[in-house]
């Protein structure tokens, strides 16, 4: 079944909602305390862009948040590229901590114009996809991040695990 893609129209929308707002908990960051369980497995949503949206859409709608693709570039992320190069590499937290974030942007052929690509594509990665590789990558139950508010939604993604204060900078720095 094929799911009809948000359009970039709506990119004004997702920054609204991306860009946090009074709700003092991470954006579009699950409030309930647990995650649905998959509905497919991840080499299937890996390797089939419709599986994966229609997945994606469903996560998102079990938390009552809404998204639309976001543009970078004049053009749509191809979110689940992002996904597959993020995922492909061991995940978010592995990539940031080995350092890997540039061959991911790099996956991406961005102009060289376009200076905050990677900084870009961290922050979507972390609002649209971080939950959702925890579902179905890691077949997590529960939210490995802090779901408890702040008023600037930093303290919700930086209360990680401790291990690394390089990912606490990063998770800091991804909520601005």
């Amino acid at each position: 079944m094929s799911t009809e893609h948000p359009s970039a129209a709506a990119t004004s929308a997702a920054k609204q909602e991306l860009g946090g707002g009074g709700g003092g908990e991470a954006p579009n960051a699950p409030t309930s305390t647990s995650y649905p369980p998959p509905t497919a497995h991840y080499e299937d949503v890996a390797q089939n862009s419709d599986l994966f949206w229609e997945n994606l859409h469903s996560f998102h709608n079990s938390f009552g948040t809404k998204f639309a693709v976001p543009t970078v570039g004049g053009k749509a992320l191809d979110l689940h590229h992002l996904f597959v190069e993020v995922t492909s590499r061991g995940g978010i937290e592995k990539v940031i901590k080995e350092r890997r974030w540039k061959e991911v942007t790099a996956a991406f052929n961005f102009p060289s114009t376009i200076t905050s690509a990677s900084f870009v594509l961290r922050k979507y990665y972390m609002s649209l996809l971080y939950h959702f590789e925890q579902a179905y990558l890691f077949q997590k139950q529960v939210p490995s991040v802090s779901m408890g508010g702040s008023s600037e939604g930093a303290a919700a993604t930086s209360q990680f695990s401790g291990k690394d204060s390089g990912l606490e900078e990063f998770y800091a720095m991804t909520s601005l």
